[in-house]
């Protein structure tokens, strides 16, 4: 069984709602049509998820569209002390979104299409701005990136476009992270019936892969290198590296070559992490999978076995290492949170899915140790006595009350746990 009131993406758990309009870029493989309203809490599922990576609105409708509701959602993964890094990725007007304080790991993604265009819906005025304000005006400073995408062959992918982002970049102190096109079937119809030609570049079609050729590759890492800005081919990458963590949460550098990990700033500190991992003698981890942790010289990626990848890179036969092996099938969102939780890849049968198995789901019980746990943890002052825990377990345990759970219930289980220290009982 699959939990289908939760909903995760290739490098996302995702937390919004979709509107009836957007701004309306031709190349979006997302149409409108799809009516999406996910506003489940990740811990809710289970507890460990407080770590998972989290897209606010990242749906049909930009965040900055519906301000509103995305400091609603922010607000609710701040109460819930949520730890893993939160992204907004917009290409709306920041001024829009007030200049407050999140206690969260909170990043802004500037979406840009790299020039004024007809088939985009932002402008290159608009980033700057977005990236003025957020260095030079805001009082509460979060993270902030460019993300140049996509990259279309013979329509924004020329040196003069791309320098010119990385100067951009530059001057704002901002990341870049870039990508292909990556096209949907109903996508491939709308190109067609609204005469867009876009082409794929050599080499590949139109699918799954976010591709661009080396030669565009080449042009990022040079510029890069000239400019001293970061780049990045993967979104997780660039969100490892500007929030400190100590590996890829997506764990690309399982295929170093594709990704040319050479190439990254991060590099180092994942080659750091598989050493650590690869000398580790942990035989199983915090999943709900029976699982065994095995060493390949020679793992397959299951998307090339099992047809579904159309386009492989050498790597994607040659995987080496550490790696989960779960004799069940699962789907490609379980495999993500795997990933994302524990930073191994997983070598089993899956199917391609936006939500994750049932097994995650932990019972009530365990949420309500959870949530009293988080209640205490995250307690700001220092100076306090018993009424104070009294009323943080408190507003933690109403959020559970029930007719079969009331208070007296929470009442009665407190005196009796005294009365077997004082002797009473």
């Amino acid at each position: 069984m699959q939990l289908t009131d939760s909903c995760f993406t290739k490098s996302f758990y995702m937390m919004g709602q979709s509107l009836k309009g957007c701004l309306n870029c031709s190349y979006c493989r997302l149409t409108g049509k799809e009516q999406s309203k996910y506003e489940k809490l990740p811990s809710s599922i289970n507890p460990l998820f407080r770590q998972l990576p989290v897209a606010v609105n990242l749906f049909y409708g930009d965040p900055l569209l519906q301000v509103e509701k995305t400091i609603e959602y922010l607000r609710a993964l701040e109460a819930d002390n949520h730890k893993g890094p939160v992204i907004i990725i917009t290409k709306g007007e920041i001024w829009k979104f007030p200049d407050i304080k999140f206690d969260l790991d909170l990043h802004f993604a500037f979406s840009t299409f790299g020039i004024n265009s007809k088939y985009d819906g932002g402008s290159l005025r608009t980033l700057n701005a977005n990236l003025s304000s957020m260095k030079n005006d805001r009082i509460h400073k979060y993270q902030y990136s460019i993300e140049f995408r996509p990259v279309i062959k013979g329509i924004n992918d020329s040196q003069e476009a791309i320098e010119n982002i990385v100067k951009i970049a530059k001057k704002y102190d901002a990341p870049i992270g870039f990508c292909g096109l990556q096209v949907t079937p109903e996508l491939a119809n709308y190109f067609k019936e609204n005469n867009i030609n876009f082409e794929p570049y050599e080499g590949y079609d139109f699918g799954l892969k976010k591709a661009v050729s080396k030669e565009v590759e080449d042009i990022f890492y040079n510029m890069s290198e000239k400019y001293n800005v970061p780049v990045f081919r993967k979104t997780s990458c660039l969100i490892s590296y500007s929030h400190g963590l100590n590996r890829d949460y997506n764990a690309h550098y399982y295929r170093p070559n594709e990704m040319r990990c050479s190439k990254c700033v991060m590099n180092n500190t994942c080659k750091s992490f598989i050493q650590e991992r690869d000398i580790s003698e942990v035989t199983s981890l915090n999943i709900p999978f029976k699982h065994t942790i095995i060493n390949k010289d020679k793992h397959v990626c299951y998307l090339f076995k099992s047809g579904v990848c159309k386009f492989a890179n050498p790597d994607c036969t040659n995987i080496k290492g550490k790696l989960i092996k779960i004799e069940e099938r699962i789907t490609s969102s379980d495999v993500r949170v795997i990933k994302w939780l524990t930073g191994y890849t997983v070598d089993c049968e899956f199917d391609e899915s936006e939500f994750i198995s049932d097994k995650w789901s932990v019972g009530k019980f365990a949420q309500m140790i959870d949530s009293i746990k988080n209640q205490l943890e995250s307690i700001q002052y220092t100076n306090g006595d018993l009424s104070d825990i009294g009323n943080e377990i408190g507003i933690s345990i109403a959020k559970h009350l029930t007719e079969d759970n009331n208070v007296n219930d929470f009442i009665h289980g407190v005196k009796h746990g005294i009365s077997l220290i004082d002797g009473t009982h």
